[in-house]
């Protein structure tokens, strides 16, 4: 029974952990996106270039928070399908991977390849 009780700890710090930081790296990364975007404004009159590698760089801050959003929910969620059948483990994956692609595939078009 205490192995039990430490592996239910030990998952449930994990979740905890992976929901708190995924958060806080987050919300870190959207601030920097749009402290970064208020000075594209003031740059763009200046320096079209330098706008434009600022630009670039919002669009990596905002994938990066994207992805730190993705585990903050994702490994939570397995938490929930874990003891669940077959069925709800293969929906968790094949949502988890649509959600991911609708991540990347939405800031495909903000990089300038």
């Amino acid at each position: 029974m205490a192995k039990r009780n430490s592996a239910h700890r030990e998952r449930v710090n994990l979740t905890t952990f992976c929901a708190f930081w995924g958060m806080a790296i987050a919300s870190i990364m959207y601030i920097c996106s749009g402290v970064i975007n208020l000075l594209i404004k003031f740059v763009d009159s200046i320096s079209s270039k330098t706008a434009g590698v600022l630009s670039q760089t919002v669009s990596v801050f905002t994938l990066l928070g994207n992805i730190a959003m993705i585990i903050a929910i994702g490994l939570p969620a397995y938490g929930f399908v874990r003891g669940r059948t077959k069925g709800w483990k293969v929906f968790y994956w094949i949502v988890l991977i649509i959600f991911a692609l609708g991540v990347v595939f939405g800031m495909i078009s903000s990089f300038k390849l």
